[in-house]
């Protein structure tokens, strides 16, 4: 566990057992008492919410998040209306959910969050994105996001997709790390982040700058098996003391970017569900989990998910590892290069 609070302490906090503030007895309704304090009732989430839940430092940065945060990119890329896209944004936040995952590439999310963010902004941890490989093309690229957001800066802006770019794109001169630098030294953005699904030898050298302050990348019990961040690259994230950041925790959605138009929110889903989110939870340094959601009950399923939280027992470990390893062969690399 990266940050203030160390892993077992978390674990203490959330484990079972009527006598511990634990997630599977934090089932908190509209007007409960919670912790000594009254929790919220986030609307369509049936008073389902997180903000009572252990929050955990990201890193070096400073900044506390909570354990479940949002990925926008199934809503940018289903094409929604924005008013389909608000309620689902703004229950969200509601809900406690306040650090937000978007990115330029992600169609039309920008321009939808930005009503809510005109209204918001103070209330989230903003996390975007550039893949822009020039310092200027970055620059420009931060700039273009923050006017469809309404918003002066980005909390976190990342490299997007490290392992598609060239060393020397990213770390040389006038570069796509530089332009960020750039940015950071402008205001435009609080701190700089890398993340990535594929090639994660191609990390190392990006995180050994110590330029990097935030890492996403992809991890779940599938993938750990195929491009296994959890060893090849978090070791060096824990060393720089960086906040760590799962996504794909479900394991994306199949057949590319059309996959978002589907009812499905990924492929570890039905009795996989709740279980994939749990083995995210406990990869050691994992701040916080970026689920991406479309609908209020997606949002609901990954809301009761965190909420049951237990650590895995050791058969479920098993289990785990021995499907993992038969549903890594049947995926093969759906992300691209290992």
């Amino acid at each position: 566990m990266s940050g203030g609070m160390k892993r077992r302490d978390f674990l203490r906090q959330i484990g079972g057992g009527a006598a511990t503030l634990g997630l599977g007895v934090l089932s908190a309704r509209a007007g409960e008492v919670v912790a000594g304090q009254v929790a919220s009732a986030p609307a369509g989430l049936g008073g389902l919410t997180i903000k009572d839940l252990p929050r955990r430092m990201l890193g070096r940065t400073g900044v506390e998040v909570p354990p479940l945060s949002i990925g926008l990119a199934p809503m940018g890329h289903a094409f929604f209306t924005s008013e389909r896209y608000e309620p689902v944004a703004n229950a969200a936040i509601d809900a406690g959910l306040t650090y937000l995952d978007i990115a330029p590439m992600y169609d039309v999310s920008e321009e939808r969050l930005g009503p809510v963010m005109a209204k918001r902004r103070k209330e989230v941890f903003l996390v975007g994105k550039t893949h822009a490989t020039t310092r200027d093309g970055a620059l420009q690229m931060i700039e273009q996001s923050l006017r469809k957001m309404r918003t002066d800066h980005l909390d976190v802006c990342h490299l997007h997709n490290v392992g598609r770019f060239k060393t020397e794109q990213v770390l040389g001169k006038g570069g796509m790390l530089d332009g960020l630098q750039a940015a950071k030294d402008r205001g435009l953005i609080r701190f700089i982040g890398a993340s990535g699904h594929q090639n994660g030898n191609q990390f190392l050298p990006v995180l050994e700058t110590g330029q990097i302050d935030v890492l996403m990348v992809a991890m779940n019990f599938v993938d750990r098996y195929i491009y296994n961040f959890e060893e090849r690259v978090l070791p060096t994230a824990r060393k720089h003391q960086m906040g760590i950041v799962a996504m794909k925790v479900l394991g994306g959605v199949t057949g590319g970017w059309g996959g978002y138009r589907k009812a499905n929110p990924g492929q570890l889903i039905g009795k996989h569900h709740s279980l994939a989110i749990r083995y995210a939870m406990e990869i050691p340094g994992v701040d916080t989990l970026v689920v991406g959601i479309k609908s209020v009950e997606e949002l609901r399923l990954a809301v009761r998910a965190v909420r049951d939280y237990k650590p895995l027992t050791e058969e479920e470990k098993t289990m785990l590892s021995k499907e993992g390893r038969a549903l890594a062969a049947k995926w093969g690399n759906h992300f691209g290069p290992v």
